[in-house]
């Protein structure tokens, strides 16, 4: 026996740390992707220093909580509540992941729909690890693209508000200032530069968690169902970031909506007074009256602005995970798990 774990022993251990070693590095790589991107996060005014710092120390306590993670996924699919995981239960995506365990435990035969795996089967499976760097940097790039997702989601809601700011000053004559932010890493209009800010600190501000805390708490929970190595881009992830696009122009239109209308109003109204009264010095006068009056028109509409961030961002955040967690599926609902 001594003999033969001189032999074996070795290698299963260093075969156990390689395994370990690839899985933090893929937990490290998908944190990146939204601390790369995602806002407040991937903005250039947070050091890069912190930024790693903060992904490197992250990866860390969540690695030895994969199972855990993995333990809440098993839980939430099993629909039937009888410990086993049907095929039939698991959304399209999960299925590939599903076949190769079974093969794994069972004689090696395809899985059917009627086919069914233990918790401990699910859960404690060996993950291969990649036999060449072209494999290990394809599985990395989808964890990142995986990561890149979730922060892009947010990002392109709150880059309406830019847009409205552009489409604002523009009207109001205040885009003959533009601004450069390098702390920011942005630069544009004075209205959109607001904007953005603004919607980035309701962002950290709302409540009962801060949007940032949102973001990290669904990048968690997609470990309960595509642990490292098995991450999926489904069609309903790309579906929703093309209506998350749309939402964001839409967005944009609203908040600008009343300042364009006042706008278009003023132009009629001064161009009528400047027929009917030669002495009125429209050149002088009517550019001081529209920047008055577009701050005064911005300060209503901002009311406005933060309730609707207060209500499009959790919920957006909600379904960039649900889409991401349950990969080619519509069903939504059995992913809140508020005790995470």
């Amino acid at each position: 026996m001594d003999q033969l774990w001189n032999q074996a022993g070795p290698r299963l251990m260093l075969e156990g740390a390689l395994r370990e070693f690839y899985t933090f590095t893929l937990v490290l790589v998908r944190m990146s992707g939204l601390m790369a991107i995602g806002p407040l996060f991937g903005q250039s005014m947070v050091p890069t220093t912190f930024r790693v710092l903060l992904v490197f120390s992250i990866s860390l306590v969540v690695t030895p909580s994969l199972r855990q993670l993995e333990g809440r996924g098993f839980t939430l699919l099993d629909r039937n509540e009888n410990l086993q995981l049907e095929r039939a239960e698991l959304p399209d995506g999960l299925t590939p992941r599903f076949d190769r365990i079974y093969r794994q435990t069972g004689d090696g035969t395809a899985a059917e729909e009627t086919s069914s795996l233990s918790r401990s089967d699910w859960l404690y499976s060996i993950r291969p690890v990649p036999g060449s760097v072209f494999e290990y940097v394809r599985i990395a790039a989808a964890e990142l693209v995986l990561g890149l997702v979730l922060g892009l989601g947010v990002m392109i809601l709150l880059t309406g508000l830019q847009t409205a700011g552009e489409l604002i000053d523009q009207q109001s004559g205040i885009s003959l200032g533009e601004i450069a932010a390098p702390g920011l890493d942005i630069s544009g209009s004075i209205s959109g530069t607001f904007l953005f800010l603004m919607g980035t600190a309701i962002l950290v501000l709302l409540k009962p968690f801060g949007g940032h805390l949102l973001m990290m708490r669904a990048l968690l929970e997609t470990w309960q169902t595509l642990p490292p190595g098995e991450a999926v881009m489904g069609d309903s992830t790309i579906s929703l970031l093309s209506s998350l696009v749309q939402s964001s122009l839409i967005l944009g239109i609203r908040v600008a909506a009343p300042l364009l209308a006042t706008m278009a109003l003023m132009a009629l109204a001064m161009g009528f007074l400047g027929h009917t009264v030669q002495q009125f010095d429209l050149f002088s006068i009517g550019f001081p009256i529209r920047s008055l009056v577009a701050m005064l028109v911005l300060s209503i509409v901002v009311s406005g602005v933060g309730g609707v961030l207060t209500e499009s961002i959790p919920e957006t955040i909600d379904q960039l995970r649900d889409s991401i967690v349950l990969p080619h599926s519509d069903e939504r609902s059995l992913l809140a798990d508020p005790e995470l």
